[in-house]
Parts: structure tokens; C-alpha cells; sequence
């Protein structure tokens, strides 16, 4: 559901600590551009927004076993460290995932801090299918694919005067709670 709100242009940002399985169990960024991989994992009704919960009536869960397709290109914008609950409550707007979850995951390995990417999304026209390797499942990050995968023709998820706009107000609504808390 987070690809699909990222490539519709509803959501511009991710929020992570890393998966149980990272690499040396910490979540570092590996590349500042990436193909967005689809799941379902942690994605289940409760930690969606009830207004958009709808996005699963009807839609029968994905079989990633195999082969999953790459959509969405990503390039981060930004790295925000979020070091409060008030800061992971400030972004409730600009995302879909409900209240309960974004800070579940914030207080998450609580001695680590969450990083706020901000993504600037460009969907395929010619997604890629990608054979799913045994290595690539889990709880983790990132997936180094065995081979590379073109790009090709993209169009932005957001066009860039309402992107620039977005992060604008994402960084005013982090700004806001650090000086608040002053």
C-alpha cells in the first residue's frame, strides 16, 4: 500500500529504523536512489488510516513468492533524524499509515534514531518484473538485486510545484514541533 500511495502522489516519505534483519542490525542508507519494493508485510488494515483502509476492500494480497514488479523509481529529497513523538505525530498528514503505527515504529530500538526520507517518486512506464531471489525476503531495508534493472521512461508521482510545496510543509511541521518544545 506505501508504494502505491507514493506512486498515486499522496505520500512523499518514509519512515524507517531499519528492518529485524538489517545488515550489522542498523539501518543505514545505501543509495539515494532505489527502486521502491513492493510488499505487503507490515501492512495490514489497523496500521492504515481509516480513510484509507478502502484501499484493500477488495484486493487480494499480491503473491511476492516469485516475481513482483518495480514501478516506482525513488530519489531521496531529503534525511530527517526524528528524535520526538511530537515531531512523528506533526507528520500524521503526509502519510497513510495510521497514528498507532508511526509511532509504534518511532519507539521501535528506542536508542536509534527514525529517519523521515523524503522521496521524490517517478512511476515506470514499463515496470520492470524482477525474479524474487531467496535473499531478497525479510525484514530489511534494502535488497541488492543480482542484476541491474533500466529505469526507462518515467513521470514524476507528484508534479514539482506541489512536491517542492510538500516538503516545504513537511519540514515547516518538524520545524514547528522543535520550537514549540524551546
Amino acid at each position: 500500500m506505501t508504494v502505491d500511495a507514493i506512486a498515486r502522489g499522496e505520500q512523499t516519505i518514509l519512515l524507517r529504523k531499519g528492518g529485524i534483519r538489517e545488515d550489522g542490525r542498523h539501518f543505514k542508507i545505501e543509495s539515494d536512489q532505489f527502486f521502491l519494493y513492493p510488499g505487503h508485510f507490515h501492512e495490514g488494515e489497523a496500521l492504515l488510516k481509516p480513510e484509507h483502509r478502502g484501499l484493500l476492500d477488495g484486493k487480494q494480497p499480491e503473491d511476492f513468492s516469485e516475481v513482483v514488479s518495480l514501478s516506482v523509481f525513488a530519489e531521496i529529497e531529503d534525511v530527517i533524524e526524528v528524535s520526538s513523538e511530537e515531531e512523528v505525530r506533526a507528520l500524521e498528514q503526509f502519510h497513510i499509515w495510521s497514528d498507532q503505527f508511526a509511532v509504534k515504529r518511532f519507539n521501535w530500538k528506542p536508542r536509534h534514531p527514525l529517519n523521515l526520507i523524503i522521496v521524490r517518486a517517478h512511476v515506470l512506464q514499463q515496470p520492470q518484473a524482477l525474479m524474487v531471489m531467496p535473499n531478497y525476503g525479510g525484514c530489511k531495508s534494502w535488497v541488492e538485486f543480482i542484476e541491474d534493472y533500466p529505469v526507462g521512461v518515467t513521470a514524476p508521482a507528484m508534479p514539482d510545484r506541489k512536491f517542492n510545496t510538500h516538503v516545504a510543509l513537511i519540514k515547516d511541521a518538524i520545524s514547528a514541533v522543535g520550537s514549540t518544545a524551546n
